[in-house]
């Protein structure tokens, strides 16, 4: 009995266990998240550069060095791989990586198996990584961070259906699109399909006699093209800027009369240096400086006719070209007379129309200083994957520089001059038009049917145009870019 209420004393005085919730998840960061997913893969990347420098394997160990460094820009690693060595706080040259390869192409070929199925055995573990990242968002509800988580996804696992189709994408035959890329890549195919031949020219071309050639041409409402190659050319050719001009007239609301009331454009293509050569000293009529510096470009507008000449030898690129410079001298037109319009204007709509005509932005009117840069340099270089001269290369452009924080600022693009623009200028100016004609169609219909402004007054047409501040126009850009590249 004692001993029983002995019992009944401890429990009575000992303290009650009380059931308590478990502790709440610690909320998800998707920024600190997403750079511990860097750091593994960083690492990862590292090893692969390691892998194909013992090799020999040099251009592809510069590529999974540069990778690293642009996940995780001081992974000392990734630096030494390269042939640097840190003093006083900064990385400086030591042993540079050969900027060549020492292997003939079979040594190379076979050099390169083991660290390519390396290579393809990290990528794997690098996709389940991103996708824990993605299942991680997921869970914690936020759409944003897991779109976002896509876009490191589909660098090692391109194919990755769900995360192109989280992001919107959709496939244009073999390869992947946004969808409103595509829409607008299947509008510039059926206004490529509508285009027409033109009428046949005849008659002696003076400016064809003056340089000892032959000129197939046609004609349309508004356009003449011109071509030293043969009849079949000459329809194509024609087919093609009517098609670019067409798809324009329609994005700007332009009705008729694209370059004024009865006036033609016209497209000269010459296939020889010397024919070049020809038109530009017999017809154009220029010297000295002008002289060697017009023969030096790929294309020269024109006043007699009034036009734009080039010398391209591939159809395709003479293509671009002509429909690039067709496209500005119609927006030009539009503007009004005035003003003065900014290279990153020209650029991004020309690339806008060429873009969904004709799948090419091939055409530079801008100057990339920077050529032939190797792993000597402290910069990193992006690898870029997409065709060169393609509208898919511009995304991927645009896409790589908002992700890693380097694209350029906008109040400073709308500055730039043409020999200022860089590639990626370029693209951030295709970028954009794509986002004002995806968003905002009417106001950037109305935009580019208002007449230039002074240079001093650029920012200020921006945010009356689109009604917000530039800061805010250029996050609605970034955010879009991150959603939907």
């Amino acid at each position: 009995m004692r001993a029983l209420t002995a019992a009944l004393l401890v429990l009575l005085v000992a303290p009650i266990a009380v059931a308590q919730d478990p502790k709440p998840p610690a909320p998800f960061e998707f920024d600190k998240e997403r750079a511990k997913a860097w750091d593994y893969l960083a690492d990862k990347h590292a090893d692969l550069g390691d892998e194909y420098k013992k090799a020999q394997v040099f251009g592809d160990a510069r590529k999974q060095y540069d990778r690293a460094r642009q996940l995780v820009p001081d992974l000392v690693k990734a630096w030494k791989g390269l042939g640097y060595q840190k003093r006083g706080g900064e990385w400086v040259p030591d042993k540079l990586l050969p900027d060549k390869e020492v292997l003939d192409a079979a040594k190379l070929i076979e050099a390169r198996k083991k660290p390519d199925d390396k290579k393809a055995k990290e990528f794997v573990r690098c996709a389940e990584r991103c996708k824990r990242l993605m299942e991680d968002a997921r869970k914690a509800g936020d759409e944003r961070a897991r779109r976002i988580a896509a876009i490191d996804l589909l660098y090692y696992s391109p194919e990755d259906a769900e995360a192109r189709k989280l992001r919107g994408h959709v496939k244009d035959g073999d390869d992947w699109l946004p969808d409103f890329a595509k829409a607008w890549r299947d509008a510039g195919r059926k206004a490529m399909e509508a285009g027409t031949f033109g009428e046949e020219v005849t008659g002696e071309d003076a400016q064809a006699k003056e340089i000892g050639a032959r000129f197939w041409r046609r004609e349309s409402a508004f356009l003449v093209v011109r071509t030293t190659v043969d009849e079949t050319r000459a329809k194509t050719m024609h087919r093609a800027v009517e098609a670019n001009t067409k798809r324009a007239m329609e994005l700007l609301g332009v009705k008729d009369q694209p370059f004024g009331a009865g006036r033609k454009f016209t497209l000269t293509q010459v296939n020889t240096e010397a024919l070049w050569t020809a038109m530009l000293t017999k017809v154009m009529k220029l010297e000295g400086d002008n002289l060697e510096f017009t023969r030096k470009l790929q294309g020269t507008y024109t006043r007699d006719p009034s036009g734009f000449m080039t010398r391209g030898v591939f159809d395709a690129s003479a293509d671009d070209m002509i429909g690039n410079s067709t496209v500005i001298q119609l927006m030009y037109r539009a503007r009004g007379q005035g003003g003065d319009t900014p290279p990153w204007v020209t650029v991004g709509f020309s690339y806008l129309i060429t873009s969904q005509v004709l799948g090419t932005c091939s055409t530079v009117r801008y100057t990339i200083e920077q050529k032939g840069a190797t792993a000597s340099s402290h910069n990193v270089i992006p690898e870029f994957t997409k065709k060169s001269g393609s509208p898919d290369l511009l995304r991927e452009v645009a896409l790589s520089e908002v992700v890693f924080g380097k694209d350029p600022a906008l109040a400073r693009m709308l500055m730039l001059e043409t020999n200022d623009m860089d590639q990626s200028a370029a693209a951030k100016a295709f970028s954009l038009m794509e986002f004002f004609f995806s968003q905002y169609a009417d106001k950037a219909r109305k935009w580019l049917n208002t007449p230039a402004p002074d240079k001093k007054d650029r920012v200020k047409e921006l945010e009356e145009a689109f009604g917000k501040p530039l800061a805010d126009l250029e996050t609605e850009w970034r955010e879009w870019v991150l959603a939907r590249y």
